[in-house]
């Protein structure tokens, strides 16, 4: 469907513009859209890495579940939505004398899968229930005070109230970060989300990994549980520069990821992707 944009004359940063609405091009724009000049559109982006990869046949999740010995795949909250708990492992971030992190902001979506945030500040190492009972999945994290150090200076986890982070770690910011570097991303109700393009680098020496980019749906159809390959890279040490999703489309509550399969132990690496969410 196209979307309508509206029309601005003597726009300062780009000059005078008239773009007739019905344009495809013009309402697919990145930059007019990250502008909000766009009806009814916005850019979506999610970053991972890892490290100390392992062979996994199931793959692994490129995200720092790792470091504080989560599971290789991240799972998601129950579909009626779950409360949330969330802790640091490390004193210093807390919502009254930190070093580090003192409070955070969760981007979620409810139960119904629409797009909600709640802060949390931080007690340290003491647990802090989220407010929201109805969190279906966590979209993001990132702190949103912070104290002498700007960092956090543990790993902070978001997991289900009354689980472990063994079993059921939803997000994390890793120690020495101030946003989470899990790429996954469910799509919100209403919206289409349109696959633009993706990256990602193995740093170590003389190891390899296939990383793929996977979502619950098949040809813009809904195939919850069942996470379909999207593309797939396989590389040593090196990077696969910017890759072409060619508008993939992925239907509302479906769920965005990056994996990565090592041939070998001790693999890291990192990835990136963005889209356009559309309003259906």
């Amino acid at each position: 469907m196209t979307r309508k944009i509206p029309k601005y004359d003597d726009y300062p940063q780009i000059g005078r513009l008239r773009l007739d609405p019905t344009l495809a091009l013009a309402n697919s724009n990145p930059l007019l859209i990250a502008r909000g000049l766009v009806d009814g559109a916005s850019i979506i982006f999610a970053m991972g890495e890892f490290e100390s990869g392992s062979i996994d046949v199931d793959g692994e999740d490129v995200c720092r579940w790792a470091d504080v010995s989560g599971p290789p795949r991240l799972p998601a909250p129950n579909a009626a939505g779950e409360q949330m708990t969330v802790a640091s492992d490390n004193n210093a971030d807390n919502g009254a004398t930190a070093t580090g992190a003192m409070s955070i902001r969760i981007y979620y979506l409810d139960d119904t899968g629409a797009e909600q945030t709640e802060d949390v500040t931080l007690n340290g190492t003491t647990p802090v229930d989220t407010v929201a009972t109805n969190i279906r999945f966590v979209n993001d994290i990132h702190t949103l005070t912070v104290g002498s150090n700007g960092v956090a200076e543990g790993n902070i986890t978001v997991i289900k109230k009354g689980g472990t982070i063994g079993a059921n770690l939803y997000n994390l910011i890793a120690a020495g970060g101030n946003k989470s570097l899990v790429p996954h991303r469910m799509v919100p109700l209403g919206k289409t989300l349109y696959l633009q393009s993706w990256h990602c680098e193995q740093s170590t020496a003389n190891k390899r990994a296939a990383f793929r980019i996977r979502s619950t749906d098949m040809y813009g159809v809904l195939v919850s549980g069942v996470f379909c390959f999207k593309d797939t890279v396989y590389i040593g040490q090196g990077s696969s520069g910017s890759q072409d999703l060619r508008g993939t489309p992925v239907p509302a509550l479906s769920i965005v990821k990056v994996s990565q399969w090592s041939d070998t132990i001790g693999t890291e690496g990192s990835c990136g992707w963005w889209g356009i969410l559309f309003d259906d």
